[in-house]
C-alpha cells in the first residue's frame, strides 16, 4: 500500500521540480548591464566574477566613515548610509552608470538598492554579503 502512495508522489515532485525556473543565484547565469534596468544582490563569488569581467563599475561602499578607512575595496567611493544627506548624495550619481554597492553585512546595501531603484538607477548590484566576505574572494582592498 505504501509503494502505491509514495510512486505517485515521487512522480510529481520529480515532474514539477524540473520546471522551476533558475534561481537568481544560479552562477552560471549571464551578469549583464545590456539588459536595462538590472537592479540585483549577489553574492560575493558572483562580485568577484562581475569586477574582473567589467571595466566601468563604480564601487559604492555605504558603510561609516570609520568602517572605511578601516578597509575597503580598491578604488570605492564612500557614501555613509547614515548620513542625513545620503539620498542628496546618491541622487548626484549618473543613473546609467553602473554601480556595486556594498557594507559590512549587507543590510544597509540592501536598502540602498531599493532606494536606487526608486530613483531610477538602470544597473546595480547589491553585493548580499558583506565587506569581509569580499575581501575572502581575493578583491582588492585598500
Amino acid at each position: 500500500m505504501n509503494k502505491l502512495f509514495i510512486m505517485p508522489l515521487v512522480c510529481l515532485v520529480v515532474a514539477f521540480s524540473c520546471n522551476q525556473p533558475a534561481s537568481s543565484t544560479d552562477h552560471n547565469d549571464s551578469i549583464s548591464s545590456a539588459e536595462a534596468p538590472l537592479i540585483r544582490s549577489i553574492d560575493s563569488r558572483d562580485a568577484k566574477r562581475l569586477l574582473d569581467s567589467k571595466e566601468e563599475i563604480i564601487l559604492l561602499d555605504v558603510r561609516t566613515p570609520e568602517e572605511y578607512a578601516e578597509g575597503h575595496l580598491a578604488g570605492a567611493s564612500n557614501i555613509d548610509y547614515n548620513n542625513p544627506d545620503f539620498k542628496d548624495r546618491i541622487q548626484q550619481l549618473d543613473r546609467n552608470k553602473t554601480y556595486m554597492i556594498y557594507c559590512a553585512v549587507g543590510g544597509r546595501s540592501g536598502k540602498t538598492l531599493k532606494i536606487m531603484e526608486d530613483m531610477g538607477f538602470k544597473s546595480v548590484f547589491n553585493v548580499s554579503e558583506g565587506f569581509k566576505e569580499l575581501k575572502e574572494q581575493g578583491i582588492s582592498v585598500e
